[in-house]
Formats: structure tokens, C-alpha cells, sequence
């Protein structure tokens, strides 16, 4: 687990997770991080426990320093989204459950379970919270990739459909800044095709438009806004099953000079 301070350009070694862990969700909420599900070390086996989705969730303090169990998910889960909207924790999309939606309310310190239309829930969907909304981008269902969008709004409790992506894809970064919705990379519909590619979105537009590619492909990382600028961080460049082999220990920012 590292932190990272841009005023000084550096990266910092934090207290570990409790478990090792690959998959999972984590998010940002009441000045904790919280890390839930995933897969343990040592992969994925439906028969062992040890090493299949968890449904745990763990929360750190960046004044303590020390991670602390917390109320663990519904049912386990892995390859999703955590996000943080109105003060509660959204458990969006991934692996094992297909029908449902987690929300978690710190002040109760309990879980909620809603339902979510059919196709909703992929694995290596991108999510992201946009204008009060969840948009969930791609991802894969049935062995399928997918240029679906679909938006949540919870303050009215619809779903709704977004304008497809310009190509299926998963596993891309996405983060919103400056009112607009951006994805970089991911895997193509092949997922043999590790890319580069740069879409933005103007949330209310018809659709996706091209912008500054990535300098190199770019598949399972993560996107965060800082400052002005969204850093892209970590991820495989390989294609298909070398993506996971080609770990990539650097990050690039992309700073917005239109807006």
C-alpha cells in the first residue's frame, strides 16, 4: 500500500493490506480508505475459500496509520467498482453476483442490497460517479466485451442507458473532471488488444469524442484526479493473457489544457 505527495513528487510506503489482495474495491469516504473483496493471494478457486472472492472490507486511517476490519459486504465479490456517493459506498458490477447492487451507510454501519436491470453487472467494468450519478463503462458479461453505458441516479433510484462506447472494450481507467467523463486504454473486444485510446464524454451528449492518446497501451489501471491533472497509475501493457505478466510501475498524467 503507497500514498503518494505531489507537492514533493514522491511516493510513500504505508502499512500493508491485512491480507494480500488483487481485484478489489477500494474508496475514499469520511477521510478513511476503504478496501473491500477482491481475490486473495494465490488466484481464483471456487473449491478453497482461502483464495476465492472475498466479501471482507478493511478501512485505513492516514493518521494512525492502521487498517481496521469493517462490516463485511453482502456476499463476496470481485473485479468491481467501490465509490463514494452522498456519504454512503457503492459495490458496483464484477464477479459472482449478477442481480444486485451493494450500499453501504457508515453511520448505520450496514449494508443495503438493491436490485440492478439485467446486464448491468459485468466484470471489468469501469464505474464512476459523475454529476450525483454512477456511469458504469464496458466491461464484460457472458465471455462478451461490451460498449455498454448504464447510469445510475440514486436520488431517484433509475437506471438509464448512456451513449455506447466508440468500441467495446474493459478493464479501462475512468475518471471525471472539469464536466467530462474520460476512459484510457483498457482491452479491446478480442481481449487480445491492449490499447491506447482516449474518450471523452460530456454527460447529456449523444457521443463519446476522441482526445490525446495514451503514450503507450495500457490496460487494468487506475485513474485519479489530482490538481488539474488525471493520473493514470499502474496496469499491464500485454495483450490477452500476458497483460497481468507486463506490470507497469509507472504513471502518466494527462492535464487538460482546453479546459
Amino acid at each position: 500500500f503507497e500514498s503518494y505527495d505531489a507537492e514533493i513528487d514522491r511516493w510513500f510506503g504505508e502499512t500493508p493490506l491485512p491480507r494480500g489482495l488483487e481485484r478489489f474495491g477500494i474508496a475514499a469516504l469520511n477521510g478513511r480508505v476503504d478496501a473491500a473483496g477482491g481475490f486473495a493471494m494465490g488466484g481464483f478457486d471456487p473449491e478453497n475459500e482461502a483464495v476465492g472472492p472475498s466479501a471482507k472490507m478493511w478501512s485505513w486511517s492516514p493518521e494512525g496509520g492502521v487498517w481496521q476490519s469493517e462490516v463485511a459486504m453482502p456476499e463476496a465479490r470481485a473485479d468491481f467498482s467501490l465509490l463514494t456517493l452522498d456519504g454512503h459506498l457503492y459495490a458496483v458490477g464484477g464477479l459472482l453476483n449478477e442481480t444486485s447492487l451493494f450500499i453501504f451507510d457508515p453511520d448505520e454501519k450496514a449494508w443495503d442490497t438493491i436490485d440492478v436491470p439485467d446486464g448491468v453487472t459485468r466484470r471489468a467494468a469501469a464505474s464512476v460517479v459523475a454529476d450525483n450519478r454512477i456511469y458504469i463503462i464496458g466491461g464484460i458479461t457472458g465471455g462478451t466485451t461490451s460498449a455498454r453505458v448504464d447510469i445510475y441516479d440514486p436520488q431517484t433510484d433509475h437506471w438509464s442507458r448512456g451513449p455506447d462506447l466508440p468500441d467495446a472494450r474493459s478493464g479501462v481507467a475512468a475518471a471525471f473532471t472539469a464536466g467530462r467523463l474520460h476512459i484510457f486504454g483498457g482491452r479491446g473486444a478480442d481481449q487480445r488488444t491492449t490499447l491506447t485510446s482516449h474518450s471523452t464524454l460530456q454527460p447529456g451528449n449523444a457521443q463519446w469524442q476522441a482526445a490525446t492518446d495514451l503514450p503507450s497501451p495500457r490496460t487494468g489501471a487506475a485513474a485519479a484526479v489530482l490538481d488539474n491533472g488525471i493520473y493514470i497509475i499502474g496496469g499491464g501493457s500485454g495483450g490477452g493473457f500476458f497483460a497481468p505478466f507486463t506490470a507497469l510501475d509507472s504513471t502518466e498524467i494527462f492535464v487538460d489544457e482546453s479546459s
